[in-house]
């Protein structure tokens, strides 16, 4: 008889549980049984928790490990991410998530979305910056990190109709144009300081997702594997595989206007 696989738990696409709900996520862990669990993916913009929230921590060394997807979208702070940390805020406490997680292979950064909008007429806020993108990836570089992921927005009915209220103009770009911009302004600068670039979902230049079990047994302390099979519950061109995706769509208080999710202020 085969042995049963260890489940990834997602925590989570839907909200940033860390920052917002960690006794909801610590709940939900003991619920499933560390016993269980092969690596926990934390997604989120403020890593403050990890370091700060004594019963989490505490918790979080009897798991065989834990990787983090931290968002640094260049934008924290503006009036795009209201309440979502400065990126400088953020990149200023890598070297303590390291130490605590145990190796620099068990934190990607994701620039992401890429995002370009004008607001209230005359303020333009946007990512699609080299120069902004190439100071992100300094700082993550002298870190030790080694993995990049971006993306385009998506813009869902919802989202749309959120910018519009609050006087946000998307700025939209083909899909060509974004794809360009990340294949010669983006992947040769992370490949000259000997990072990984990739890309969740859109636009599909990459094959490898931000969820990947083929790493995650790799970084495993014992290799333990985990499921390598796509995860059908994503989108198609998503290349992430197989995880238990613990968030509920509870209010998110980053208030990001561009987000799938639920910002606490009316769409």
């Amino acid at each position: 008889m085969s042995q049963k696989l260890k489940k990834v738990i997602s925590a989570s696409r839907r909200v940033d549980l860390l920052t917002f709900y960690p006794d909801y996520l610590m709940k939900r862990l003991e619920e499933i049984g560390k016993e269980n669990i092969h690596t926990l993916v934390i997604w989120t913009k403020n890593p403050q928790n990890i370091l700060e929230n004594k019963n989490l921590r505490k918790y979080l060394v009897t798991l065989d490990q834990t990787y983090l997807l931290l968002t640094v979208t260049g934008l924290g702070g503006t009036p795009l991410e209201p309440e979502a940390p400065e990126p400088d805020r953020v990149l200023k406490a890598l070297p303590d998530l390291i130490e605590f997680l145990g190796s620099s292979l068990r934190i990607a950064i994701r620039y992401d979305p890429l995002i370009d909008v004008a607001y209230n007429k005359n303020v333009h806020l946007s990512n699609i910056d080299s120069n902004l993108f190439q100071e992100i990836l300094s700082s993550v570089h002298s870190s030790g990190i080694k993995r990049v992921i971006t993306s385009y927005v998506t813009l869902y009915p919802k989202v749309k109709k959120r910018l519009d209220k609050y006087g946000f103009q998307l700025v939209d770009h083909p899909q060509s144009e974004i794809k360009d911009f990340i294949l010669k302004k983006m992947i040769p600068p992370a490949e000259k300081l000997g990072m990984e670039l990739s890309t969740c979902a859109l636009p599909e230049i990459t094959k490898k997702g931000c969820i990947d079990g083929n790493f995650f047994t790799e970084l495993h302390p014992r290799k333990e594997p985990c499921s390598t099979v796509k995860d059908k519950t994503q989108r198609e061109s998503c290349h992430c595989t197989k995880s238990v995706d613990i968030g509920i769509w509870f209010p998110c208080y980053h208030n990001c206007f561009y987000c799938y999710g639920n910002p606490t202020f009316q769409s």
